[in-house]
């Protein structure tokens, strides 16, 4: 397990696993923040670890730079035959992606917390 810490107000963590990659973020992901979150997200993933799950549920700020490199994160998995899905998102985090409108390019986990619930309260919010 790798831990990096941008400062006391921030955490990128990494744990990875047999099939796969645990990225941990809390605190305020701000621009101190970048390359701890560039170095963790955007490297090589050892052969057989296709899967990187984001638990960004103890985020309280993002700045948008941060938010460009989550889904930067999200598009280089892809691209590099690995899949990237948020098990959770923080409500600053959500409201910062609807803000710039890349809500839709952060992939979630289906179920409480996915994507279909996000999409159920945006229905209900165009009521």
């Amino acid at each position: 397990m790798s831990t990096m810490t941008a400062d006391s107000l921030s955490s990128v963590s990494a744990n990875v696993l047999a099939d796969g990659i645990v990225v941990r973020l809390s605190g305020s992901l701000d621009a101190a923040s970048l390359p701890e979150l560039r170095a963790t997200l955007l490297r090589a993933r050892p052969d057989g670890c296709d899967d990187v799950l984001v638990d960004a549920g103890q985020v309280t700020e993002v700045h948008e730079r941060a938010l460009a490199v989550l889904v930067a994160a999200a598009d280089w998995a892809t691209d590099t035959g690995g899949r990237l899905q948020f098990a959770a998102i923080s409500k600053p985090l959500l409201e910062t992606a609807e803000y710039f409108d890349v809500t839709d390019l952060l992939p979630r986990l289906p179920g409480p917390g996915g994507r279909a619930e996000a999409a159920a309260s945006r229905r209900k919010a165009n009521r």
